[in-house]
């Protein structure tokens, strides 16, 4: 999270959320901004209703965000944008949101010239480096179609390579975690199914015999053995975007 302030003194952070999910990594975002502000108004754009049911069922337990002014939007982030809303905002994030919207260049020029000057626009991805994201680049090689970019197989470098080509400046900051892998080979395992359905990208990966496979097989060859579990390198890295005052540009 920036350091510094968003906006002037007494006046309410403006913050939009894109694909905010349950609400875990909104909650953190917004504790952070309320030791510098005041008060936070926070746009939230998520389509499912169950999602936002349980984002408002853990607010309902966290008395620490009670001033903050929430504005539910159930939509997809295209909706959103399609709308063509005014409204500027000092942070925009979206925290592994962006694998699934229908256009992730469109998605981020919405973001960008929603962001008002002097504010942060901060984006999650699986990063390329990570062993799971070069199993993405691997399922891409061996069976994908057409362009990358208009599939979930997208990473943090896209992130990066749209803002390099745009000349916007940027930071990154990466988080490393380690995901336990091991009902994946458990056969029949419901859990397991899910674990490679997620991280392949691809539903029912389980009835598609030489992707499971070959995904197994690289799972196996990359991950460290720890207490009996099977452990899977993920790395999260956040790309985050200053957009400078007009007067400054």
């Amino acid at each position: 999270m920036p350091d510094s302030t968003l906006c002037e003194s007494g006046v309410d952070v403006r913050v939009l959320g894109i694909g905010s999910g349950a609400g875990g990594i909104d909650c953190v975002i917004l504790k952070k901004l309320l030791q510098r502000h005041s008060g936070v108004y926070n746009r939230v754009i998520e389509p499912s209703k169950d999602m936002i049911e349980q984002y408002k069922a853990l607010l309902g337990k966290d008395t620490g965000l009670r001033s903050v002014k929430f504005d539910w939007r159930q939509q997809t982030a295209e909706e959103y944008f399609q709308a063509k809303a005014d409204t500027q905002f000092n942070l925009i994030h979206a925290m592994h949101a962006l694998y699934y919207v229908e256009d992730i260049n469109a998605a981020l020029r919405n973001m960008w010239e929603q962001l008002a000057d002097g504010g942060y626009m901060l984006v999650a991805m699986e990063s390329d480096e990570s062993d799971w994201g070069t199993l993405q680049h691997k399922l891409w090689e061996e069976f994908g179609r057409g362009d990358r970019l208009a599939s979930p197989f997208r990473m943090s470098g896209d992130i990066k390579q749209w803002f390099d080509t745009k000349g916007i400046s940027y930071v990154t900051f990466k988080d490393e975690t380690r995901l336990n892998v091991s009902k994946c080979f458990k056969e029949h395992s419901e859990t397991g199914n899910l674990l490679l359905d997620f991280l392949t990208h691809t539903p029912y990966v389980a009835d598609e015999p030489e992707v499971k496979s070959m995904v197994l097989d690289y799972i196996r060859c990359n991950s460290s053995e720890v207490d009996e579990k099977m452990l899977f390198q993920s790395i999260t890295e956040t790309t985050v975007a200053f957009k400078r005052c007009t007067e400054e540009k």
